[in-house]
């Protein structure tokens, strides 16, 4: 069965220690964006290709998703907001990057998958 969710309101996931992340649901147009951000990476070749494509992937989604955090701040502590440059380089840090993949990106494309199994 198809179960659909009318809930369309960000929620917060704790994905670190002391950082709390609020995403906005992924929506079919984000998961297009970041296909084609993926794709683009994928034409462009290179060893690490596919590695680079996931990368590109989840940052595409992480740029379209976040909309507030909590507990992240420049070298002197001050809160930052988060604008696509600080969530690049938020994402740049694997712990940030490892999480937000695992809890946000990972739970959406299972979500499908079994939407469409």
């Amino acid at each position: 069965m198809l179960k659909l969710s009318i809930d369309r309101e960000p929620s917060w996931l704790d994905v670190l220690p002391g950082v709390r992340v609020q995403f906005r649901p992924i929506t079919v147009a984000a998961i297009l964006v970041a296909r084609a951000a993926a794709a683009e990476v994928l034409r462009a070749g290179g060893d690490d290709a596919e590695i680079k494509a996931g990368l590109a992937f989840t940052s595409s989604l992480a740029r379209s998703g976040i909309a507030a955090w909590e507990g992240i701040g420049d070298a002197d502590g001050n809160p930052l907001d988060p604008t696509p440059d600080h969530i690049d380089a938020a994402l740049d840090l694997w712990p940030v990057f490892d999480a937000i993949d695992r809890l946000y990106v990972a739970p959406a494309i299972l979500q499908s998958a079994e939407k469409n199994a």
